[in-house]
């Protein structure tokens, strides 16, 4: 105990404001010098939409994150889910919904123009026209964000409720909205991601590309929050509360969330590249021929078998100065795979414009300081939940 009285006090919300700072400061400025260079609405929109795109997956895998602490109820997400929390706070998610707006807005002809204004005698997107239409559109996106904050909000707030007052009825509350909430979390979700990225092509479709990002949120969330929690594990409120059984918990979902992003990812290039349609067979072209195949390969190995061959390891797992690196590696490759997922629509080779580092910079900066504002609402080692770091010892010991 006396561990945990004698240990620092952490500053990350201090720390995540200083980063959004410089992010918003260096963003700006790269993205200024891309409108300074000429002002292509295509190529700004390809810029806009990777950016907006890493930042909107982020927050939604923390959200999902939180739907599945509450259902697993473990030990595993106790000192994660205020970053969870953070992450998919309602003024975050609200954050999303204006990217979502601008880019359905601003950019609407670059982004969705195939099927706003449709060729004539296209007509496989003619055919979807009572679903790819633009007002049925906008109302979709307010339905989709509406649902996402109601999630957030009430889980989180029951979380506060329950440590203010000590009432087991509000875990059993978010233990009872969290089961079927992740089942409704999927579907919109799905049809969220089907209308904000997979429609710029409308002639393509997938079905598990809602499942696809779904995973690759999650991950982007997972490693994201234990870059955070590892790296100030000796500092109060964290100190004596995170064991080494804990991290192998967290190593272990790393290891199936990319184990999961492999098998979606191949598994919709074998069944597409086997078809061998006409109408199918451009979305894979695009990305493995040329310079992106390239790009492709840096996934295979960084997104895939580095962090699959590292997280085998029992003892990486139970060691913060090699998870934090394994962690940091995962989210820098999520940046990547956004890349190589997004930029291939609008662009036929790699190509690199400062508007592209600025936008990923600018929308980066202002989550960060809405992030550093939701650390603060409340105390950062979640009090009211049963489990808890103690016995852990023994529970590490009987595990070991």
């Amino acid at each position: 105990m006396s561990e945990v009285v004698e240990a620092k006090q952490t500053k990350i919300p201090m720390s995540f404001m200083t980063i959004g700072g410089a992010m918003l400061v260096a963003g700006g400025a790269l993205a200024a010098m891309g409108l300074a260079s000429g002002f292509d609405v295509k190529t700004l929109a390809s810029s806009f939409m990777f950016g907006a795109t890493f930042w909107i997956m982020l927050t939604i895998g923390c959200l999902g994150l939180m739907l599945l602490f509450h259902i697993t109820r473990g030990r595993w997400g106790t000192p994660l889910l205020r970053v969870f929390e953070a992450g998919a706070s309602p003024i975050n998610l609200i954050f999303c919904f204006v990217l979502v707006m601008v880019a359905a807005t601003v950019f609407k002809m670059p982004l969705y123009g195939t099927w706003i204004e449709p060729a004539e005698g296209d007509m496989l997107v003619l055919n979807k026209a009572a679903y790819l239409n633009y007002n049925f559109f906008m109302v979709r996106q307010v339905i989709y964000f509406v649902i996402f904050i109601g999630l957030s909000f009430l889980l989180s707030s029951w979380t506060v409720k329950e440590e203010k007052s000590g009432d087991k009825v509000w875990s059993d509350r978010r233990n009872n909205l969290a089961a079927p909430g992740m089942v409704l979390f999927f579907l919109i979700f799905t049809f969220f991601i089907t209308d904000f990225l997979m429609s710029v092509d409308p002639h393509w479709y997938s079905t598990v590309w809602g499942f696809l990002f779904a995973i690759g949120g999650a991950l982007s969330a997972m490693a994201f929050a234990t870059m955070i929690v590892v790296s100030q594990r000796n500092k109060a409120p964290y100190a004596g509360k995170i064991d080494k059984l804990m991290t192998n918990d967290w190593g272990n979902l790393l290891l199936m969330l990319t184990m999961l992003w492999a098998y979606l990812s191949f598994s919709q290039l074998l069944i597409i590249w086997s078809g061998n349609l006409k109408e199918f067979i451009p979305y894979y072209l695009k990305r493995l021929v040329g310079n992106f195949s390239y790009i492709g390969m840096a996934l295979v190995i960084g997104q895939f078998l580095g962090p699959f061959l590292l997280l085998l390891s029992p003892r990486l797992k139970r060691t913060s100065a090699l998870l934090i690196p394994t962690a940091m590696l995962i989210l820098m490759m999520r940046i990547v795979d956004m890349y190589w997922l997004v930029m291939p629509y609008f662009r036929e080779t790699v190509s690199f414009a400062p508007a592209d580092f600025g936008m990923l910079l600018l929308f980066g900066g202002v989550w960060m300081l809405i992030f550093s504002v939701g650390l603060r609402r409340a105390p950062l080692f979640v009090v009211a939940h049963p489990y808890q770091a103690n016995g852990s010892a023994e529970l590490e010991e009987a595990h070991v």
